[in-house]
């Protein structure tokens, strides 16, 4: 099993590439996506090791308080809805 790495790089054009699916402005959701990103960092500091659902389950949480719609899509990402 091959360890990963986080790419705060590829969070972010997965959260732009989502947005651009829902057709909304890069306009409002850059600070969106900027917010996310900052609060995922400040949650790795405090963590040596973290599992892909876990990421998942903060990036989602962080993406609820802003956009729900964009929450939405990330969470169903890679699953036909």
């Amino acid at each position: 099993m091959s360890d990963q790495i986080f790419s705060p790089e590829e969070l972010v054009s997965v959260l732009q590439s989502d947005s651009k699916s829902l057709g909304l402005p890069s306009g409002s959701t850059e600070p969106i996506i900027e917010r996310v990103l900052h609060a995922v960092l400040v949650w790795l500091e405090e963590r040596n090791i973290i599992t892909k659902s876990d990421l998942e389950r903060v990036v989602s949480s962080e993406l609820d308080k802003y956009s729900p719609d964009l929450a939405l899509v990330y969470r169903n990402r890679n699953k036909v809805i």
